[in-house]
């Protein structure tokens, strides 16, 4: 399975990309449709669908990614569309070819817009080197309440089912519970931002080997950092504890937790394109031995979004 990243590759990722999700309306400069590109590359973790039979696997790879984003804001509502590849050139078992189209609704349930309800529906279709890899329909509910002007609380409910091929293995099929609860803080209601988040993920596959609960605690920010450079930050800690033994060779219900920090820097250039590099470590300490993984995570690229 070890490919090269060929020439026709490196010229889709200059064109497609990260997948569409529903964004905060809030977020745009008002109606009219807006456009969102990226490529970079680095290390990441492989795919988690991917169930090799070596003894030993190391789930961090060289990835090489890029996407677009089209998104159409009419006041409350956005409507996305968007594409994505991600290309790993020591194992093009894990390459990805990601479609996928949403749309979120925001409804003032007050006058001020203090409390607000976010409706969101979302399609992904992931595609591999061998065909379909799975597809996903997605439910999305957030509450909405804004204390200040510099505090947002957010509370999310979302829903998802995976629906994955049986091509390599089976009982992958899982109903998907993603619960957030998220505290933003801007400081002065400037340009500086720095957010919180509890989660709960849980995870209800055909096969209970693959179904888990999933706890965490997410920190992220990002500041100025002076004239065109911004500085972002990103820490998450996650206890996954499954259901099922693992296997014949590790008959005994998995337990991960998993670790990740990363810090970057990006600078804008003229006409809405910025570089990007972030770099940090990623550790999943698992009592199963092909799941026990660290190691360096990055990424260099570019970044276009248009004023």
């Amino acid at each position: 399975m070890k490919a090269l990243i060929s020439p026709t590759a490196l010229l889709a990722m200059a064109f497609v990309g990260c997948p569409a999700t529903a964004q905060d309306p809030e977020s745009g400069d008002g109606d009219g449709p807006r456009i969102e590109a990226s490529a970079a590359i680095g290390r990441d973790v492989v795919p988690p669908d991917v169930v090799d039979i070596t003894a030993v696997q190391d789930r961090i790879e060289t990835v090489a990614r890029g996407g677009v984003r089209i998104g159409y804001e009419l006041g409350d509502t956005l409507i996305d569309f968007g594409a994505g590849i991600e290309v790993f050139p020591e194992e093009s078992l894990y390459n990805r070819y990601r479609l996928e189209t949403g749309v979120l609704q925001e409804i003032a349930l007050t006058g001020d817009r203090d409390w607000r309800l976010r409706l969101g529906a979302s399609y992904e279709y992931v595609l591999g080197d061998e065909g379909r890899v799975y597809d996903r329909p997605r439910a999305d509910v957030q509450l909405v309440r804004r204390w200040s002007p510099t505090n947002t609380t957010i509370g999310r409910v979302r829903y998802g089912y995976r629906n994955q091929t049986e091509r390599r293995f089976v009982g992958y099929d899982q109903s998907e519970w993603l619960l957030e609860l998220r505290h933003a803080w801007r400081p002065g209601n400037g340009a500086t931002y720095l957010s919180i988040t509890a989660l709960g993920d849980f995870h209800d596959a055909d096969d209970d080997r693959f179904s888990y609960d999933g706890y965490g605690v997410r920190l992220s920010g990002r500041t100025p950092l002076g004239g065109r450079f911004t500085g972002r930050g990103t820490f998450a800690l996650i206890q996954r504890d499954y259901e099922d033994p693992f296997s014949g060779l590790y008959p005994f219900a998995r337990e991960d937790t998993d670790v990740q920090a990363t810090l970057g820097v990006e600078y804008l250039l003229d006409s809405g394109i910025a570089l990007f590099a972030e770099g940090g470590y990623r550790d999943n300490a698992s009592n199963i031995p092909t799941r026990d993984y660290s190691g360096f995570i990055g990424q260099l690229g570019v970044r276009y979004v248009p004023d």
